[in-house]
């Protein structure tokens, strides 16, 4: 009976819920986030280093615009500058329509994830409207319980808000969920959260330190759902 009991406490650890980041880990957009903000800094007159791009890597749009205005002196609200960078991303994604394709590997485990019960969320960084396009685009919506967008929560990664809130909206304790990040300030934001990490080493996200995600890769191919349920 001991023995039992000590079974069923096990089964109950394990893992039940999955919780991708988007951008990095399901698309691959950094390369492109980086072209048209620089485009967009050069029509705003302001010159944004690469490492000073680096730090911003995961976070909300708002709290990077935020950020820009107050270090550039920028006359534009911050909402404008968002709606600016949005609106030129989404042009950017539909004129890519059946171009572009998931990163290698994710679609496949996400679908197996869903296949072998678990529950999945997205919890991006970005704006509902770049969030949906990207789901759109990819034909994901199916596979995921919820989805959380950069708009929903005060406080950007690394603070664990939106995993915290993600967690929450799929009904599953932080211990029975793991995250799949591929930026420094996403693998800090969910062990801020005490929730497992892979760190996806994506190398079009400008070198991230994510040394301090639980499990490192390479290539979604290197793992699977059983994997995963048994961090």
């Amino acid at each position: 009976k001991g023995w039992d009991k000590f079974k069923s406490r096990e089964v109950k650890m394990m893992k039940e819920a999955v919780i991708f980041d988007m951008d990095g880990v399901i698309i691959d957009s950094e390369p492109f986030y980086y072209e048209i903000e620089k485009d967009i800094n050069k029509e705003l007159g302001i010159d944004v280093s690469i490492e000073e791009h680096k730090s911003f890597v995961g976070v909300t749009s708002y709290h990077m615009w935020s950020v820009l205005k107050k270090k550039y002196g920028l006359k534009q609200t911050v909402d404008e500058l968002m709606e600016m960078n949005r609106s030129k991303f989404v042009e950017f994604l539909e004129s890519q329509r059946g171009k572009i394709n998931p990163i290698d590997g994710v679609k496949e485990l996400i679908i197996s994830l869903h296949e072998n019960g678990f529950k999945l969320a997205v919890a991006s960084s970005s704006g509902v409207d770049i969030v949906n396009t990207v789901m759109d685009i990819f034909d994901l919506y199916q596979y995921f319980d919820v989805i959380v967008t950069g708009d929903e929560v005060l406080k950007s990664k690394p603070e664990p808000d939106i995993f915290l809130y993600a967690a929450d909206k799929l009904n599953v304790p932080c211990r029975n969920a793991v995250v799949v990040e591929d930026s420094h300030n996403g693998v800090l934001a969910a062990k801020n959260a005490r929730i497992t990490c892979i760190g996806y080493k994506n190398p079009n996200s400008f070198n991230q330190d994510i040394s301090m995600a639980d499990k490192i890769i390479k290539s979604f191919n290197e793992i699977d759902y059983n994997f995963i349920r048994n961090l």
